[in-house]
């Protein structure tokens, strides 16, 4: 692990598409990992489909990484104990930390714009036992780090 390793998490809800972009570009942000299980929003402009042809246009690649999303059979904490979650999850770190080498950013995206209320609560606790940094995108100009 190296000083850099880390990542942010940000959810789209109650945000605009161009209020969602600019905190993007306003934390430097590179990289997107959608961690939806399910890309798809009532909002067309937060589709997986949509995100993949905005996010470019503003040099922000998209990534999606469905294997560590909510919405299960079960609750997501027996969901990650399962192979399939862990196959998932290892991959991401590989990808986290490869994009932190290469000195950019990567962020983690899901709907909830409150941790706290989404998955990614579980998943950042997972991430910093691992050695990974956990930063949340709040509201704009603010952000938060993981500590609960």
């Amino acid at each position: 692990m190296t000083q850099t390793d880390r990542c942010y998490t940000i959810g789209y809800g109650g945000r605009t598409p161009d209020e969602f972009i600019q905190m993007l570009m306003d934390n430097g942000i590179s990289n997107l990992v959608d961690i939806r299980r399910y890309p798809h929003s009532t909002f067309e402009e937060f589709n997986g489909e949509s995100l993949r042809d905005t996010l470019p246009k503003n040099c922000i690649l998209y990534y999606h990484c469905e294997g560590v999303g909510g919405m299960r059979d079960s609750k997501y904490v027996e969901y990650m104990e399962t192979d399939e979650f862990m196959q998932s999850f290892t991959r991401l770190m590989t990808l986290i930390k490869k994009i932190n080498s290469e000195g950019q950013k990567v962020v983690l995206m899901c709907a909830e714009k409150n941790p706290k209320g989404c998955h990614r609560h579980y998943l950042s606790t997972k991430i910093e036992e691992n050695g990974i940094e956990v930063i949340h995108l709040v509201e704009s100009g603010q952000t938060s780090l993981f500590m609960y």
